[in-house]
């Protein structure tokens, strides 16, 4: 069983955001993969199964802690295995999701990546959505995909301090805890405009870098300046960007990757189905009685005899030996004066 870690919308590792990508020949139990995904401790890790045509696979992404209905930078990461490693005679890969067909196809710069795009709805955040993150100033706010909080300004963005159980707590809807805030970028920036994206909803306080968090506010932002595509930034710690352009049903994200690690899962993996069981504890020989440790002579107290373990010694005998006992009172001591 071959694993990727690959780091999506980067050219370089330790940054972008790392995600697993496992080819299986057929699905696991859902046990299994949920399993493997918690073992690699990544924001997802994908799995694919091919479906017997070209260039056609079925796509799942799972957190350290839940399957997720769909995950941008982890598709981009299967499809770049795939169009590189798997069938590098291809250009093009569609995934069967949750979410719908996924297509992923090779540029000369990177790759690119459709996602649907969904129609935003006018939201009010509460009062305490927004103290959730340090009760910034508000511009606008809707829900898409997510629910997405517009702030003011880029140092807005970078300053919010998430409150993670708070957010899991207040957002509510089809992506309960998972929260996307934005703001247009400082003048002079290389970007369009900046994002972070909180999740503990799905076991993620904080994504380094996310395509479906793209896809809700890349379209917002090209409205809202009236383009037709836009680089967007998200400053987690590790940091990365895309390319975004939109269609009337899609947003095309562009991006690169960077391989971190080529390995292979233990055959033993796919046979570990149920984890509810406990492991087997390793076999031991029963325990034997054992005699009492003799203590060598140096341990030996005159005041504490038996020490050893052995019966105690009679005690030494006095000047004047114990008078029998016969039941009559001992006669009396006569003492001869010289």
């Amino acid at each position: 069983m071959r694993i990727w870690i690959v780091d999506v919308f980067t050219d370089r590792v330790f940054s972008g955001n790392p995600a697993a990508v496992a080819p299986l020949e057929r699905w696991l139990p859902d046990a299994t993969l949920q399993a493997i995904a918690a073992e690699n401790r990544l924001s997802e890790t994908a799995f694919v199964v091919p479906t017997g045509l070209r260039g056609n696979y079925q796509l799942r992404w799972f957190t350290p802690t839940t399957e997720v209905p769909i995950c941008g930078h982890a598709t981009m990461a299967a499809g770049a295995m795939i169009l590189s490693e798997l069938e590098p005679n291809l250009e093009v890969v569609v995934f069967d999701t949750h979410a719908g067909a996924l297509v992923v196809r090779a540029t000369k710069e990177g790759y690119t990546l459709d996602l649907p795009r969904r129609a935003r709805s006018p939201w009010t955040a509460p009062a305490e959505i927004v103290e959730a993150i340090g009760n910034p100033r508000v511009v606008d706010a809707f829900v898409a995909e997510y629910a997405n909080l517009v702030l003011e300004n880029e140092q807005a963005v970078r300053d919010a301090k998430p409150d993670f159980a708070a957010i899991n707590r207040l957002v509510r809807g089809p992506r309960q805890g998972c929260l996307v805030i934005t703001a247009p970028a400082d003048d002079g920036k290389p970007y369009d405009f900046v994002s972070r994206f909180f999740a503990p909803g799905a076991g993620v306080n904080e994504d380094p870098v996310t395509g479906s968090a793209f896809a809700d506010v890349a379209p917002y932002w090209c409205d809202r300046f009236d383009m037709e595509s836009v680089v967007g930034y998200q400053a987690s710690k590790r940091g990365g960007y895309t390319r975004a352009v939109q269609t009337l049903s899609s947003v095309r994200l562009h991006g690169q990757v960077a391989v971190y690690l080529r390995g292979e899962l233990d055959p033993s993996v796919a046979r570990l189905s149920n984890r509810e069981e406990e492991p087997e504890a390793p076999r031991r020989k029963p325990r034997r009685a054992r005699k009492a440790k003799q203590l060598p002579a140096i341990f030996e107290d005159p005041l504490l005899p038996g020490l050893n373990g052995d019966a105690a010694p009679p005690p030494p005998p006095t000047s004047h030996p114990a008078p029998p006992d016969d039941g009559e009172p001992p006669p009396p001591r006569i003492v001869v004066e010289k």
